[in-house]
């Protein structure tokens, strides 16, 4: 199934960052859908083709940079852009995971930026 340039598909066990994206997501006229562990991300990541993925770095004990991996892998042929987002105070330490990703930014840029974020990626009007 190839990807409908719309669907964002986020991995964030937060929920106040999740309906956060929700929201804005609908706001611009995209569909988004959360997942809570990384096997349902993974999944959802096949079955939807997402145009693009979301990633809270700062899930514990969640085994991010095995699942960021797996995630290039199965999207070698035609790679889904992947917006991460950590704090301040993990910025250090999710550092290695940065280079899987397109775009790092903290919570507070994404909170601030969301709109223009998804607009950079799905090509939407920011509002």
């Amino acid at each position: 199934m190839g990807r409908d340039g719309k669907t964002i598909l986020a991995f964030v066990p937060d929920l106040f960052f999740s309906t956060k994206i929700q929201d804005t997501a609908k706001h611009l006229g995209h569909p988004a859908t959360i997942s809570r562990t990384p096997d349902d991300f993974v999944r959802k990541a096949k079955e939807l083709s997402p145009a693009l993925l979301i990633v809270d770095l700062t899930a514990e004990g969640m085994g991010l940079e095995e699942l960021l991996a797996k995630l290039r892998i199965e999207t070698e042929t035609a790679p889904i852009p992947l917006l991460a987002f950590t704090t301040h105070a993990a910025w250090k330490q999710t550092a290695p995971l940065h280079r899987l990703c397109n775009q790092v930014v903290t919570k507070d840029e994404l909170s601030r930026d969301l709109p223009a974020l998804l607009a950079k990626y799905l090509g939407a009007e920011t509002q």
